[in-house]
């Protein structure tokens, strides 16, 4: 499945990202870690009973099965990464210049050739690296190309897919992509991590296991975060193994960093005027600020009694954060007064458990909620606790993400388990349904807008058949009709038909699914004929 995905900016990205290599003490590490986990977390070894007698037959398969997973990963990294030279062993490559000469061949005896270049060694038939550069093109990220970072899940593992689309040309694929070490849940760009402060390109994604981790994205084939805020403190989890000495414990319990949530981390939002700062909220019922450079927790927020799903800072004011939660409260607060006492939060209470919230980049004083039962609602953030602006039926199901254009006023998306992606125009506080689309993803868990002015009317969409799929929502002749696209309907009469969306992965959609542009069009021209 996608289970969340970002847009990138333009520019931001190294044209052609280093490849990581791994110093030697990272590698002993590296080695050291697989030993000790595959030592301490295979089950059922001899002496060994007394710490699974509390389990039952089902959680030891299960604590097996997932420890011979880690411990595999973990030696397999280590092993790709040092190249594995134990197993070169039997070549005895260390006595290799001593073995006596003169080695017969199968005709014969085995000469030395020496060629002036491999054009001139018939063997030789693969070109030179010189040769590559078709190659190395294709990998160049060029400055107008977009990119999606992508949270990408199999049961085989989990995976930040960085996607890079192209709209000139109509393309989108995988550049490369880096291995996580939990179930990703969210995720987000910043553009500061390192503790000099030096600026980058970094996705910060929120896991499943009370960790969040922070990858160089400028980085292919890395093997670990350039942060990790919260999670398991393994060096306290060590000491505390060795201070109980031979006494053998019953249940391993993790040990947490200071400040760590305690739970899965199920949103993020980047500061993007106070860069080094990032907030995350969790189904432990806490908001928690954090400082990234320095992995620290700055504030821990209690304002919410239920799982916290969703928050976003707000786009103008550097203090101000907008959080939802599972206890039917949206809240809007100043961090720094809320850090002191939870009460200074605002609160709107709404019908359902909330799935999503954002602020309207056109409107600092709305902001969007998105419920279990598909429903949204724009609320004042001047107005505390007072009945919405508006109320839309967007979904039969739940609505999972809701995405308003940074670039176009009053263009909101809405996507949902009922596998639909719906648009509409929210001007004048009010919702006018214009379209709506099958992605062909399955149950829609995740839909962002591309904040360029190059492709303002792109939306991106993740799901549950672990693909993406992009959407110019200018083919839509509601849309045409209704936002200064700048393009005219004579421009996709072809290309509606050649081009409906973008799709990686698997081919054919379901009938149930067919995009309704069509029919749609035709009501509407029937409608305004009318008038």
């Amino acid at each position: 499945m996608i289970s969340a995905l970002s847009w990138m900016p333009r520019g931001k990205a190294k044209a052609v990202p280093e490849k990581y290599e791994p110093t030697e003490e990272e590698l002993e590490e590296m080695r050291m870690q697989a030993e000790e986990i595959a030592k301490t977390n295979t089950p059922a070894t001899e002496g060994s009973e007394d710490e699974w007698e509390d389990m039952s037959e089902d959680e030891e398969e299960n604590a097996g099965a997932a420890a011979g997973k880690k411990a595999s990963k973990a030696a397999s990294a280590a092993k790709k990464a040092a190249g594995n030279k134990d197993d070169l062993s039997q070549y005895n490559l260390d006595d290799y210049d001593d073995e006596p000469s003169g080695v017969e061949g199968v005709l014969g005896s085995a000469g030395l050739a020496v060629f002036r270049s491999n054009d001139e060694d018939p063997y030789i038939t693969l070109p030179d690296a010189d040769d590559d550069s078709e190659n190395d093109e294709e990998t160049i990220i060029r400055p107008t190309d977009a990119l999606i970072l992508a949270c990408h899940s199999e049961e085989d593992g989990h995976t930040l897919d960085v996607y890079v689309y192209d709209d000139e040309e109509g393309s989108l694929f995988v550049h490369h992509d880096l291995m996580l070490n939990a179930f990703p849940l969210c995720v987000t760009w910043m553009d500061t991590a390192r503790t000099n402060g030096a600026p980058g390109s970094f996705a910060a994604i929120g896991t499943m296991d009370t960790e969040i981790e922070v990858w160089d994205l400028d980085c292919i084939d890395s093997m670990v975060p350039v942060q990790v805020l919260g999670g398991e403190d393994h060096d306290a989890a060590e000491s505390a193994v060795k201070s109980k000495g031979k006494k053998k414990k019953k249940k391993k319990t993790k040990v947490l960093k200071e400040g760590s949530h305690k739970e899965a981390v199920l949103g993020l939002s980047w500061n993007q005027m106070q860069r080094h700062v990032l907030a995350s909220a969790s189904a432990d019922k806490t908001v928690k600020i954090w400082d990234v450079p320095r992995a620290s927790c700055l504030h821990t927020l209690t304002h919410h009694t239920d799982k916290v799903q969703a928050l976003q800072w707000h786009p103008t004011e550097a203090a101000v954060l907008l959080t939802g939660s599972f206890d039917r409260n949206a809240s809007v607060l100043d961090v720094r007064a809320a850090a002191a006492d939870w009460k200074a939060a605002a609160k709107w209470e709404v019908s359902n458990d909330i799935e999503s919230v954002m602020w309207d980049p056109h409107n600092q004083h709305q902001f969007l909620v998105s419920t279990e039962t598909g429903t949204v609602t724009c609320h004042d953030a001047r107005q505390q606790g007072q009945a919405p602006l508006f109320t839309i039926g967007a979904h039969s199901e739940a609505c999972t993400g809701i995405s308003i254009s940074p670039v176009v006023p009053g263009l909101l998306a809405t996507a949902s388990l009922d596998k639909t992606v719906k648009l509409w125009d929210i001007r004048n506080n009010e919702a006018e349904y214009i379209t709506s689309r099958g992605m062909d993803v399955g149950q829609v868990f995740t839909v962002a807008f591309c904040g360029d002015q190059a492709s303002a009317y792109t939306l991106a969409v993740g799901g549950k058949d672990a693909q993406v799929a992009v959407w110019d929502v200018v083919s839509s002749a509601g849309v045409r009709a209704r936002f200064p696209t700048g393009r005219r309907d004579e421009e996709f009469v072809e290309e509606e038909l050649q081009m409906e969306k973008m799709t990686i992965s698997r081919p054919g959609r379901d009938s149930d699914d067919e995009s309704t542009d069509e029919e749609e069009a035709i009501v509407q021209e029937a409608e305004r004929q009318a008038v």
